[in-house]
């Protein structure tokens, strides 16, 4: 999504020795990825542009040609019409402190006839008295101009960063200087108008000198030499530090000879930010020109690189603030005031905002739609199931279509169905209504084969039993299998065949009272079947077979 793509940032630099320059860097590579230029007069004297139309025209060609694309974030550098390090009362507020700055400034030449924006930044300083203060400034009416021309270009104006802090962030993208903190060092750079000599301590601006030159290509390179050496040797003689760096932006002084003539108590390094450069600062894109590898300024890829640079730097210039007005006003998030704090509405900070609300949201939604889904899936079960069951009753339907109820007789279904188990319903009715006293059945089975289990006190019961069955179905083959008698320490069987086979016919002439007594037993247990023998009553088939006579009693017939 567009909303979380990162914006693309355009450097803008009026650079007088060069013109007016458009780049694009990309930061953790350090390539130049688009570079234009077109030539562009400053009015020195004046320090600022000379004709604002032909800025406009210049820098609408350049990003044409560069393809720049529309709400690109352009941060601008301009030369440094102001910079100053002061030092006031710690009892100041912000607004006293930029009351003092503009009262400094009423005394600055270019600022008599013109209002000027400011931008401060305090310093690390040990001193409770005093705070440490850097501003730059420039004309007001200037950097509005610029503002709205850049807004009709469809970009948005993110800072206003002036030469000097532009070059120094450079230097240091590029680590062409030492920076450590606690290292004290001097920067020396020379523009065509005036030197400008920085003491610094680490990344940190301690003091501030300029001072105005006047060198040109009509004078003779000794006297340009000389010129600046005579502005800048008594400053440097009273700022003592561990090295001293020479930065030459004119093409008129090379920062190599400057070194060679300037005297001065510690190591001196040099860096060509002009014609006399032999070396590419950056890397370029393939399809950059390489004849423009020279050219490109440090106060361009200072612009270009302002954004991704913040975190490493500890003074943040901005010209393009409140001090501008509505022009500023209207491109500002809007922002409100929470317990005394200024909440601003910025990209990043809606972005969060949207995140935060939509996991707020998502999240009960989320599980919503997963209990839903389940239920869903659950009722889709239930219709399968249903439409599974129509299925079947309509394949039997179909199948059955044919089928009249004239072909189906009640009466004709009950009969077969009476002839065809007429066996299970007479033995169903003698269970039910022929059971004689003191016998009662432990086991039965009716169907293709019959099979009756029971108990009695006395056998006559058993053999009345029998008989009713016989009388009921005599073409059955059920017989009297077995007849048994349980004791509490023994059970001895009547094998009724081999009772038969004995020559014993009458199977009531047992003389009951006689064996029970011989056998001390308890009751008789029986098998009326039909079905093959199987040597073990069905409803002890479970039992230790101990419990069953070792031999078989013999009946009489």
């Amino acid at each position: 999504m567009d909303l979380f793509k990162k914006s693309i940032v355009v450097g803008v630099s009026i650079t007088p020795e060069v013109g007016l320059e458009v780049a694009q860097i990309d930061f953790a590579s350090k390539t130049v990825l688009k570079y234009g230029l077109r030539p562009l007069e400053y009015d020195i004297n004046r320090r600022e542009i000379a004709d604002i139309d032909l800025f406009k025209e210049a820098l609408q060609d350049l990003f044409v040609e560069l393809q720049i694309p529309k709400n690109s974030e352009v941060v601008l550098n301009i030369p440094s019409v102001v910079f100053k390090v002061n030092d006031y009362p710690a009892s100041l507020d912000e607004t006293q402190v930029t009351n003092a700055i503009e009262e400094e400034l009423l005394e600055h030449f270019i600022f008599k006839n013109t209002e000027p924006c400011v931008s401060a930044t305090v310093l690390p300083n040990t001193s409770l008295q005093f705070n440490k203060i850097a501003y730059i400034a420039a004309q007001k009416s200037m950097l509005i101009e610029i503002a709205i021309i850049i807004k009709e270009l469809g970009c948005k104006l993110r800072a206003i960063d002036s030469s000097v802090n532009s070059v120094l962030n450079a230097l240091i993208y590029k680590e062409r200087i030492e920076v450590e903190s606690g290292k004290a060092w001097v920067m020396l750079i020379v523009d065509s108008f005036c030197c400008r000599v920085l003491l610094m301590n680490g990344k940190n601006y301690v003091d501030a000198f300029e001072e105005r030159i006047s060198i040109g290509e009509v004078l003779g390179d000794a006297e340009n030499y000389s010129t600046v050496i005579s502005a800048v040797q008594p400053i440097l003689k009273n700022l003592p530090s561990q090295y001293l760096c020479v930065v030459s932006k004119t093409n008129v002084i090379s920062a190599e000879i400057l070194a060679s003539k300037i005297q001065y108590s510690a190591p001196i390094i040099h860096q060509e930010a002009n014609s006399y450069s032999q070396e590419a600062f950056l890397n370029l894109a393939p399809d950059i020109d390489g004849e423009l590898a020279k050219v490109v300024s440090l106060d361009i890829i200072g612009a270009s690189i302002y954004r991704d640079f913040e975190q490493y730097s500890t003074a943040i210039f901005n010209l393009y603030n409140r001090s501008l007005g509505d022009v500023y006003l209207m491109e500002q998030p809007p922002e409100i005031m929470l317990n005394g704090r200024h909440i601003v509405f910025t990209n990043e900070a809606l972005i969060k905002i949207f995140i935060i609300i939509l996991i707020i949201i998502l999240i009960p939604v989320i599980g919503a739609l997963f209990v839903l889904g389940g239920m869903i899936k659950s009722k889709n079960d239930e219709k399968a199931t249903i439409e599974k069951n129509i299925e079947d009753v309509n394949r039997f339907l179909a199948e059955n279509q044919d089928v009249s109820s004239d072909l189906f007789d009640e009466g004709d279904e009950i009969r077969i169905g009476l002839e065809h188990n007429k066996g299970i319903y007479s033995y169903y009715t003698i269970v039910g209504t022929e059971i004689p006293k003191k016998l009662w059945l432990t086991y039965l089975k009716l169907g293709d084969k019959t099979t009756i289990e029971g108990q009695a006190d006395n056998l006559e019961s058993v053999y009345s039993f029998f008989r009713s069955i016989k009388d009921y179905n005599p073409d059955s083959a059920i017989k009297l299998q077995k007849l048994g008698l349980a004791s509490k320490s023994n059970f001895k069987e009547i094998d009724i065949e081999e009772a038969g086979n004995s020559g014993n016919t009458d199977n009531t002439s047992f003389d009951t009272e006689s064996i029970l007594t011989s056998l001390n037993a308890d009751f008789y247990e029986f098998r009326i079947s039909d079905a093959p023998e199987t040597g073990q009553n069905q409803s002890n088939a479970a039992q230790n077979n101990a419990n069953q006579l070792p031999e078989t009693l013999e009946s009489i017939e």
